[in-house]
């Protein structure tokens, strides 16, 4: 259970770092203060960060690909029946 907070929480914390991050260096940037090389590479590792925050704070069924149908199964067929008020349920 611990774990689980933890994970989450250093997840939130890499998040706002990289947002921070972010904040930081496009006026340094735009000011010329930073060299473009630097910039790409902060940015690049920021992006990566990111990712990752993101990946950590996903739950595992939000992980979970749905399950499709291949073209040649059939579905199986709905029963729906008649009730009051002449509607399907």
């Amino acid at each position: 259970m611990k774990h689980e907070w933890i994970k989450a929480l250093v997840g939130k914390l890499a998040a706002t770092g990289t947002m921070l991050l972010f904040l930081v260096l496009v006026p340094a940037a735009a000011a010329g203060s930073l060299p473009l090389w630097a910039v790409l590479l902060l940015g690049g590792s920021g992006v990566l960060l990111l990712n990752a925050a993101c990946g950590v704070l996903l739950s595992e069924e939000e992980k979970a690909q749905p399950e499709y149908l291949l073209p040649g199964e059939a579905m199986q067929p709905v029963s729906l029946r008649v009730v009051r008020g002449n509607r399907a349920a």
